[in-house]
């Protein structure tokens, strides 16, 4: 099971879905060490049944003691923001220990018309469908962790070439 198989079952499934963190700030040219996939989702009730159904496909599990399915209930996800500070929903695959996947549990950004935005990167089988470079830099911003910094400095570069 690797990234792209990931990616493959996401598109066969037509998750709607956006590439953030670190591995965006990979394929947008910046090498550096990054340990999970983070994914913004399209949280519509239909979606999150597409992801769900994926998910399960592939065999990815949620590390909290939930089911997957429970990814889709607005109230628990609220429950999750609100009572525990849960800011993305963990997934692991029990026998590629190297996959690991962060869903933002609340979009921070308007989905729709960054979605309109994204870019598609490779092709095929292996399309990846990205947050757009404005947009991350942005969310990196946002988080402004020592990381984060570091990528809003070489994505500016990249940006403005």
């Amino acid at each position: 099971m690797s990234y792209s198989d990931l990616f493959h079952i996401l598109n066969s499934h037509k998750v709607r879905y956006m590439l953030v963190g670190g591995v965006a700030v990979n394929l947008y040219g910046i090498e550096r060490a990054t340990g999970d996939i983070d994914l913004v989702v399209d949280l519509t009730e239909e979606n999150v049944l597409r992801f769900s159904d994926a998910m399960n496909e592939i065999g990815m599990r949620p590390r909290i003691p939930v089911k997957v399915e429970d990814f889709g209930n607005t109230v628990l996800r609220k429950s999750w923001i609100e009572e525990k500070g849960m800011m993305v929903f963990s997934l692991f695959h029990p026998q590629h220990h190297h996959l690991q996947l962060d869903v933002f549990v609340s979009i921070p950004f308007d989905f729709d018309s960054v979605y309109k935005n994204r870019e598609v990167m490779g092709h095929g089988e292996k399309e990846i469908s990205v947050v757009p470079i404005e947009t991350l830099i942005a969310m990196k911003q946002q988080a402004d962790r020592p990381q984060d910094r570091a990528d809003v400095y070489y994505l500016e570069k990249i940006r403005n070439k």
